[in-house]
């Protein structure tokens, strides 16, 4: 393939951004209906919506709802992409807030920072929103909540998953199983707000979140921490460990 052949894709690539993709007014006009779209379909549901509705909504003319979506369900799956890239954007800098490199002294630290990022993520108004509306459209649109479950809080999931096998490698967490602690660690955080704010509504504050966080991490680190799960130091042998246990339960001192 000559070198004028090759240049030729990108030339097509080029062309279609066209001028209008790159005017101010087009990317002003697509995101007043796409922020207009996201609150009347969390408000009133995929049917119950209008694309009169969200045009009234945006400030603009329906007719300039329709060029830049085609149609309702076009807009709608848009906001579905934008959300989960959002979570696969949170997982792609997992790596570099729980760095394989931690010790188990550093870790605690870091598994709380990250512990309360991940919460107030999860718990987010337009997330908990919008996993309602995919629950109540599963009947119109029964292929997307498995889709963002793969891609949002699976791969989440699947991440944390990750760092977890690394850092149970090097030592600084007991973690043999790192997809169930990665499930645990989830959980811990979020379980009981989450199921809260999604059958009934009710979200938790700031503060409830990053209080509920801290104390999920606690109880994580109590179950997979290596200082506090009674994991054998290197060098220590069965031996050792069972006679100071004798001699913790007999009273007697070591000399």
């Amino acid at each position: 393939m000559s070198a004028t052949s090759r240049r030729k894709p990108r030339r097509r690539i080029r062309s279609r951004l066209t001028p209008r993709d790159a005017d101010p007014r087009v990317i002003r006009s697509k995101a007043a209906v796409l922020e207009a779209g996201k609150a009347l379909f969390l408000e009133k549901g995929y049917a119950g919506t209008t694309i009169e509705e969200i045009a009234a909504r945006a400030g603009i003319a329906k007719r300039t709802v329709y060029n830049n979506y085609p149609d309702k369900e076009t807009l709608f799956r848009q906001i579905l992409e934008d959300v989960v890239a959002y979570a696969e954007h949170f997982a792609r800098n997992i790596p570099a807030e729980l760095d394989e490199r931690l010790t188990a002294g550093e870790l605690p630290v870091a598994l709380h920072a990250f512990g309360r990022h991940l919460a107030l993520g999860i718990l987010r108004p337009d997330v908990i929103a919008l996993r309602r509306l995919l629950i109540g459209e599963t009947r119109n649109f029964p292929e997307l909540p498995a889709m963002y479950f793969d891609r949002a809080p699976g791969r989440v999931i699947a991440a944390i998953a990750a760092r977890f096998t690394a850092l149970d490698r090097s030592g600084a967490l007991h973690a043999p199983d790192a997809q169930r602690a990665a499930e645990q660690f989830a959980y811990l955080l979020v379980a009981m707000p989450l199921d809260r704010a999604m059958l009934i509504g009710e979200t938790p504050t700031h503060a409830h979140i990053v209080a509920g966080a801290r104390e999920g991490v606690e109880t994580f680190l109590a179950r997979h921490g290596v200082r506090k799960q009674g994991v054998r130091k290197p060098g220590a042998t069965k031996q050792g460990v069972k006679k100071k246990a004798e001699r913790r339960a007999t009273g007697k001192r070591g000399g």
